[in-house]
Formats: structure tokens, C-alpha cells, sequence
């Protein structure tokens, strides 16, 4: 719709108010107000999750700019659900997370996640990994893995040249490279409380560089007895990677706790949101017109006005920027100054645009410009002029049936 079609749809619209006189027009949006703003009331759907059919809301297109709620069958053996939503085009870092633990291991079987807004007309994915107890010998296992990997990581890391033990990396991009790998170990473990392995501590760190720093020439005042088959050297280097390995490993174990949980299942739902109708937040309100003075000796003349509002943003996503708009339209009445008729130049009523910004749930303020023309009575406006205006609004959304909404 452009931006002549919109005037003439607004010109069709003014024409409901002909023969109203301006407190009858005011009192008429003091009333829309104050009855709109009162009767706003909002509600939560509940999309239903089928674990057997592995479909959302029945397969129907979900919620879409709102809240709403994701309910689920929670089995007796699960003890906690996770639900990551991916936008489908740009698989990477989920856009939310959530997380249910079964309460003090109440008898319940349900569990219940609160989604925040999505974009309307959108595939997403719903990744649902469900967790239940993990028994003593999968955790002896896990274990041993993180162990083995660790020490494996190490060994992989370290050569002796001469007298030295050379790092294939700084001890700081050492030190992630370990934290991946118990990560990678735990992807499918996690704690009952819900706390996470935070990484390893400084102590390794600095067992790193002590590693780095050490002269394998002192390796004879280090070592008591020697080995046939290796020297003095070797000998010490292996005791210091023995040192930093036990002492990674022992800090895994601080974090495995008895009562750990692992994934016994995960379903994925790639699924679409409903489509939005096209919409217009139409203005009716009351402007002030400024033609000069100041408080002493206020120039001005007031009108009521019908215009249309442009959001720069949709408010859903980005609160501020969503509340503010570009707003036109025009004035219902032509308007007087200091005995001289003003109308616009092209409808024959005086143009106005503005800068709006949407206070309540229905209210919108203006502050703009008016774009007059002087009315010499013989039909041909004269002359084009730029007025300062200011105005409050009712401002309700209209379906007018084209295109989507600014996502």
C-alpha cells in the first residue's frame, strides 16, 4: 500500500467524522480510551507436546509474537527434560534453553515450559532430551573415559627436546583444550542439582607452566634410582606429566557426583508458526497546532486528527523501537488563525506528519509538523506551510488484509 492510497483510505475514514463538532470528536476518543485500555486483557496458550507422535499442538501451526506455554508427559523414569528451539535456517546456538526438574522426586507426569515469542511464519526446531538416573557402572565408565582422554590429551601435548618439555600450546589454550574434553565426555551426563563443570582450576595451570619452565639438567637431583631402559631425564619429565594428569584427573572426580543423570532419549520437532494477518494501527485523536507566542501569549489552534502510524520495529522483539513510529495522516477540520482559514495542500484538509511514541497499551502520543495551505474561499489552496503539532491518540490495529507484519 503506498503512501497515496493511504491518504485516500484516510480521507474515506475522515469523512465518518464530518458534521462532528470538535468536543463531541474529543469526547468520543476521551471514551474509546478509557474503554480499551480497561478491557485489555491477555491469555496464554498452551501447546500440548505428544511424545508418541513426536508433533507439537497437534500439529498445527504454533503461537506466533506471544508467550505461550509447552506442556508434556514426563516419564516415571525421567528425573529431568531439556528443550533447546533452533530457528531452522540457522542451525548454530540455540535461541532459548529451558529446563524441568522433577520436584523432590514428586509422583508428577507432566512437565511444563514457558516459550517466549516467536516470529511469525518461521520454521524452528524443538530439540526435547529427556535424563534419568545413571547407574554405578555407567558412571565407572564415564569415568574411565574422561581419564583416558585426559591422559591421552596430555602425552599428545608434550616432546622433550634436549632439556627441555616442549608445549604444542600455551598453557592457557592447554588448559581449554582439557576443558573441552571432559565437556565432550559429559555431553550426555549431567548433575541432579544442575551445576556444571566450570573448568579446570589455576593449580593445573600453573602445574602447566612449572612443566614448561623445568630444566630436565636437575632431573638427577630429582630422581632417586635409575632405570635401565630410560634415562634421568626422561624418568623426571614422565614423573612431572604423571603429576599434571593425576592431578586433572582428580579434579573430575571432585565434580562426578553418585547421583549424576544421563539422556535415555531425544526427539526432535522441526515445525512452523501461524502466519499473522497484515495489520495498520489507525490514530484518532486531538492536536495543537503552533503558529507562534510564547506562555504569556499561547498562538494556537486545535483540531481533531485521523493518521496511520508506521512502528519502526516490531514491538514484540524490540520493546522501544517497537512503541515508536512515523505517523501521517491529517487533520478532520480545517483550522483558523488571526482571521485566516488554513486547509492542505492536496485533500482539502491540512497533512500532518509526526514522530509517535505509544504510552499504553492503546494511547499514542504525537510531535510533528502540519502541513497547511491558506483557503481563500474560491477553492485553490495558496502557498505551503510547516507548523508545529503535538497531539494524543486513541490508536486501535485495523486488519487490512495485505502482506505480513515487520518481523
Amino acid at each position: 500500500m503506498d503512501i497515496h492510497a493511504m491518504i485516500t483510505w484516510l480521507i474515506y475514514l475522515s469523512k465518518l467524522f464530518e458534521g462532528m463538532s470538535c468536543c463531541r470528536i474529543l469526547s468520543l476518543v476521551i471514551a474509546l480510551i478509557s474503554t480499551y485500555t480497561a478491557t485489555g486483557q491477555e491469555f496464554t496458550r498452551v501447546v500440548n507436546y505428544d511424545v508418541l507422535k513426536n508433533i507439537l499442538y497437534g500439529g498445527a501451526p504454533l503461537p506466533a509474537e506471544e508467550v505461550f506455554r509447552i506442556n508434556g508427559f514426563l516419564p516415571d523414569i525421567a528425573e529431568r527434560v531439556e528443550l533447546a528451539i533452533y530457528e531452522k535456517k540457522q542451525r548454530g546456538e540455540p535461541i532459548e534453553r529451558h529446563v524441568f526438574n522433577r520436584p523432590f522426586n514428586l509422583a508428577i507426569d507432566q512437565f511444563e515450559f514457558q516459550v517466549s515469542p516467536l516470529h511469525s511464519d518461521k520454521l524452528y526446531v524443538f530439540q526435547f532430551r529427556y535424563f534419568a538416573a545413571a547407574t554405578p557402572e555407567q558412571l565407572r565408565v564415564l569415568q574411565l573415559s574422561l581419564n583416558s582422554n585426559l591422559e591421552a590429551a596430555v602425552k599428545a601435548n608434550f616432546q622433550f627436546r634436549k632439556n627441555r618439555i616442549v608445549s604444542q600450546q600455551t598453557s592457557k589454550q592447554l588448559l581449554k583444550t582439557f576443558n573441552q574434553v571432559v565437556l565432550q565426555g559429559l555431553r550426555d551426563f549431567r548433575l541432579a542439582n544442575g551445576r556444571v563443570f566450570e573448568g579446570f582450576s589455576t593449580l593445573c595451570e600453573e602445574k602447566i607452566r612449572q612443566i614448561e619452565r623445568t630444566n630436565l639438567r636437575i632431573a638427577r637431583f630429582n630422581i632417586a634410582s635409575r632405570s635401565k631402559n630410560q634415562s634421568q631425564k626422561v624418568q623426571y619429565a614422565e614423573k612431572l606429566i604423571d603429576e599434571l594428569i593425576g592431578l586433572l584427573t582428580s579434579e573430575v572426580s571432585q565434580f562426578l557426583s553418585p547421583n549424576m543423570l544421563i539422556q535415555i532419549e531425544e526427539k526432535t520437532v522441526i515445525t512452523r508458526t501461524e502466519k499473522l494477518p497484515g495489520h495498520i494501527p489507525v490514530n484518532l485523536g486531538y492536536s495543537i497546532v503552533y503558529f507562534g507566542g510564547n506562555f504569556d501569549n499561547f498562538n494556537y489552534s486545535n483540531t481533531p486528527y485521523l493518521g496511520i502510524s508506521l512502528p519502526l520495529a516490531n514491538k514484540t522483539f524490540n520493546r522501544y523501537l517497537g512503541d515508536a513510529s512515523l505517523s501521517i495522516g491529517l487533520l478532520l477540520q480545517n483550522i483558523s488563525n488571526e482571521n485566516q482559514l488554513y486547509t492542505g495542500p492536496l485533500v482539502g484538509r491540512p497533512l500532518y506528519a509526526a514522530l509517535g511514541y505509544k504510552l499504553f497499551n492503546a494511547v499514542r502520543v504525537h510531535a510533528g509538523g502540519a502541513i497547511l495551505s491558506e483557503d481563500h474561499g474560491n477553492g485553490n489552496p495558496v502557498g505551503l506551510s510547516l507548523r508545529p503539532m503535538a497531539g494524543l491518540s486513541l490508536e486501535l490495529n485495523v486488519w487490512v488484509g495485505f502482506g505480513k507484519r515487520k518481523k
